[in-house]
């Protein structure tokens, strides 16, 4: 009888070559995309596991006491950095939540995604992945992906970097200061304009209010600050607001009692 069977790493690699041969489809039947992002998502997840397997096989399991659920994306991220003393940066945390968070969008609801978006954060994944595989398996992705699927692949991951250029060219043109440019809560590439209430992502184009945090000056999204009661002039962004309330106050609630 004949048997499929591939290792972790090899179950990995096989979901990076689909997840690009549907990329790939999905420039001409749109449909196609989810499941691009489906696949590169379970790929991610299994090079996380490959690293924990690595530390001991025990490891990718939820529950080592009673192994049978293997680790979720986010959790494998959790014991990575706790056992195995292995560091994330920001960039890397926030493109593994996103990851995660549009998988579950796919998965377990409907979703609406601009294709301009979803290539764009295709190519942030594949970014990730590149950059993982690298760091930790010693291999490029051109070494793993099919030939002919990698030099298709590769139209969409430049499709990125060419929007992402002609964004810089054009703050340059305008004279915006990158002290005004925040990342895009919609395509994730730092090119959304808060200069001049410009409020426009140059990367994908998407168009929303920002505001400045009265306490660390930075700029946010209007809707992530927020002020600490309804009659106070300032606004401030979640971080500085909780800094505030605990510095006088053992908590929130305790806040809102003192008023």
């Amino acid at each position: 009888m004949s048997q499929l069977k591939l290792t972790l790493q090899e179950n990995c690699f096989s979901f990076l070559n689909h997840s690009l041969s549907q990329a790939i489809i999905a420039e001409k039947s749109q449909e196609n995309w989810k499941y691009a992002i489906l696949n590169l998502v379970q790929a991610i997840e299994l090079a996380l596991k490959e690293l924990l397997k690595k530390e001991h096989p025990i490891l990718i399991f939820k529950n080592i006491d009673n192994p049978i659920e293997t680790v979720s994306l986010q959790f494998a991220v959790a014991r990575l950095q706790k056992i195995s003393k292995i560091i994330f940066d920001k960039d890397d945390l926030d493109t593994i939540s996103l990851a995660s968070k549009y998988r579950n969008e796919i998965v377990h609801y409907e979703f609406s995604f601009k294709i301009e978006e979803i290539k764009l954060i295709y190519a942030k994944l594949i970014g990730f992945l590149q950059s993982f595989t690298n760091k930790y398996f010693k291999k490029d992705l051109n070494e793993i992906v099919q030939a002919d699927l990698w030099e298709e692949a590769l139209n969409i991951i430049e499709y990125s970097n060419e929007l992402q250029k002609r964004a810089e060219e054009r703050f340059k043109e305008e004279n915006i200061d990158w002290h005004y440019v925040i990342e895009c809560r919609r395509c994730h590439q730092f090119g959304f304009v808060v200069q001049d209430e410009i409020d426009t992502c140059y990367v994908c184009g998407d168009k929303d209010e920002s505001g400045k945090c009265d306490n660390c000056e930075e700029y946010f999204y209007l809707d992530e600050l927020s002020s600490l009661h309804e009659h106070d002039p300032y606004s401030f962004c979640e971080q500085c607001r909780d800094a505030i309330i605990q510095r006088h106050y053992d908590d929130e609630a305790q806040y809102y009692q003192s008023l």
